[in-house]
Order: C-alpha cells, then structure tokens, then sequence
C-alpha cells in the first residue's frame, strides 16, 4: 500500500524561517514541550536527541526527559498534561510487516482514546481506514490507501521519520536461528 501522498512535507526543502511564522500564526505561546528519551534504547535515543535539537532550533520551548525505556513506556501512559508529569513527543520504531497496510499500522490509528499513545482523534481517517477494511478489490484498497496516507500527513497521528534496515551477523556455530522482523532469541544453539 505504499505511495507518496503527503509525503513532500518529508522531502521538500527546509524553511525553519517560514515554519517559526507558521508556528506562531498556529497560536504558540511559549507552552514547554516535553520530549521523552529513552537513553537506554539507541533508536529511541537518536529520535529524542534529534527531535529535541530540531524544536530548539525552532525556538520552541521544548525540555528532552531523559530516562531508561521502561520509565518512558510508563511515563508516555500518562494521559496528564506537561505540568503535571505528561508528554509532548517520544520517538520509536516499527518492524516493515507491522506497517504494511492501514490495518496493522497501530499508529495510524486515529481512534481517540482507544488509539495508540498521543490518543489522536479522526473520524475521516478512521472513516478511511474502515472503507479499506472492507474494500476486497486491491486496486481500490491502493486508491484508499493514498487518501488515507494524505489524510494522516494533515492530522499527523505520528512523523514518520525515515526507513532503516539493521544488519545483523551470526557466527557459522550457531544453528536454530530464527529469520524474523524482529531479534528471537529463543531456539539457538552453539556447535
């Protein structure tokens, strides 16, 4: 279901004049920005270190909380504003198979409360994402797929950042090593 809808926001040259006009015209007074890095994670890590310096640059007034991946996963629970303990933005990443349509796509759920944590609120995306559920027709599931991509890049339920594939190594003594999207390590052994 990839496309490029919307995607521009991502490719097109940086104007961070233009973005500080924008962000004032938004309404922004000042309000703290919490960015929530898990110094522990090194994905999760980079995202908070880049968010953080990019928000700065924008002259926002952003602070990085910086703790281990389980304080963040407890902290980003919180549904309590940044006064009292809660979040703005925290960083991470998705395996390719668990983004591969908008079904699966968890972050692109736009379904308030029962959505994943930010708990953003569409009924036009989530609209979307029921009419490709239920559409058989691959053509026309393509079709709304790209409505769905360019509805997501104007409400902005998360930013996707970029695309990397890890690399990993395994020495010839070892057998039972599972090939997944993610590191199992279960079922290996040494000969």
């Amino acid at each position: 279901m990839a496309n490029s809808a919307g995607s521009e926001a991502l490719t097109g040259k940086r104007d961070f004049d233009k973005a500080q006009r924008m962000i004032a015209e938004a309404g922004y007074k000042g309000e703290k920005i919490v960015v929530l890095d898990a110094v522990d994670t090194p994905t999760a890590h980079s995202h908070g270190l880049v968010v953080f310096e990019l928000l700065k640059k924008l002259g926002l007034n952003v602070e990085l909380a910086s703790s281990d991946w389980g304080s963040l996963v407890i902290r980003r629970a919180s549904k309590k504003p940044v006064e009292e303990g809660g979040w703005s933005i925290f960083g991470t990443s998705w395996t390719g198979v668990e983004t591969l349509d908008p079904s699966a796509d968890l972050p692109l759920a736009a379904n308030g409360a029962a959505a994943w944590f930010g708990w953003p609120d569409d009924e036009k995306l989530e609209a979307l994402r029921t009419e490709w559920l239920k559409t058989a027709d691959s053509e026309a599931r393509q079709e709304i797929a790209v409505k769905i991509q360019a509805r997501a890049f104007e409400t902005l339920p998360y930013i996707p950042a970029g695309q990397y594939s890890p690399v990993t190594a395994y020495r010839k003594n070892l057998k039972g090593v599972i090939i997944a999207p993610a590191l199992f390590m279960w079922n290996v052994e040494k000969t």
